[in-house]
């Protein structure tokens, strides 16, 4: 008769403890499951979701040198944390930072997640990053933080560095929030720090791409939304080669000609494509249909 196979064994020796450098220690008389979803490999932003227990660093596996500075991101209800002599609970959008130099403990006595962001020891004093910004508590509320979350939502979600040179760009802004964030008591406002200024466009354009279709939108419930002024807003657009109303409409107009060229759509009205596309003005969708796609949308249609 073989022997029972164990899950938590296998995955703490032939994965956590020799790729992870991590160990795991489970909560008894629970059903066990881990997964790290790699998010931005060059930075080391990952996504961890286990069941309950606890992922920590031992004075042995201290022994691989690893001196990196890592920002925990909770992703569940609680997040309990123990590092350097002192304990942590974090609430979903919480933060802290720690040091993998040290022994310390993530976890819950319930199903967690969080996202760990490395910043190495070089680039972390090259940021001349403070001491006292290790086991701190980073609220969800920081606004740095909401930047941060938001600008890794983004890369999940899409390749907004395709090239080996924006990559290089992401890397250094995400390093550069990460040490603003560990920075005690720090307003970021509306910053021109290239960082700052990147995220917050980025937020723009994730939340265009989900609300173009209200035809309420506008600039200013945009920049509400976003708790920055409508003169930033533009000026970020401005800044990335583009207008409020400019790529909105071309979001609109993408959209109308999606709906248009859908076979499950040929019955549809014209008059309700343009309005599901965010256009009250039914001439005034015509028009700047016809003038983008050279084509009115009928015709557009009667092509497939």
């Amino acid at each position: 008769m073989g022997m029972q196979r164990d899950p938590v064994r296998e995955w703490r020796e032939q994965y956590a403890r020799c790729c992870l450098r991590v160990d795991f220690g489970p909560l008894p008389g629970t059903t066990f499951h881990a997964s790290v979803k790699p998010i931005f490999p060059e930075l080391g932003i990952i996504r961890t979701a286990s069941s309950p227990g606890f992922v920590f660093r031992d004075e042995d596996l201290l022994q691989d040198g690893n001196d990196s500075f890592e920002l925990i991101v909770a992703q569940s209800q609680e997040l309990d944390i123990a590092h350097r002599g002192r304990e942590i609970r974090l609430g979903p959008g919480d933060a802290t930072i720690m040091q993998a130099s040290a022994t310390g403990r993530v976890g819950s006595r319930e199903r967690f997640g969080f996202l760990e962001v490395l910043v190495s020891s070089a680039e972390w004093d090259r940021r001349a990053c403070r001491a006292d910004a290790l086991r701190q508590h980073i609220g969800f509320n920081s606004s740095v933080l909401k930047l941060l979350r938001g600008y890794i939502r983004s890369l999940e979600r899409s390749a907004i560095a395709t090239s080996v040179e924006g990559r290089e760009i992401v890397r250094r802004h995400m390093l550069d929030l990460v040490a603003i964030a560990a920075t005690p008591h720090q307003s970021i406002g509306e910053s021109n720090l290239s960082a700052v200024a990147a995220a917050h466009t980025q937020a723009i354009f994730d939340y265009l791409a989900s609300h173009f279709s209200d035809p309420e939108l506008s600039l200013s419930t945009v920049a509400q939304s976003l708790q920055i002024s409508p003169r930033y807003l533009q000026r970020l657009l401005e800044t990335s080669g583009t207008s409020f109303t400019a790529h909105v409409t071309e979001l609109r107009l993408k959209r109308a000609f999606a709906l248009l060229t859908a076979h499950d759509k040929r019955d549809v009205r014209i008059c309700s494509v343009a309005l599901e596309s965010g256009f009250s003005d039914i001439s005034h969708f015509n028009r700047l249909f016809r003038s983008r796609f050279g084509d009115t949308p009928r015709g557009v249609r009667g092509n497939q």
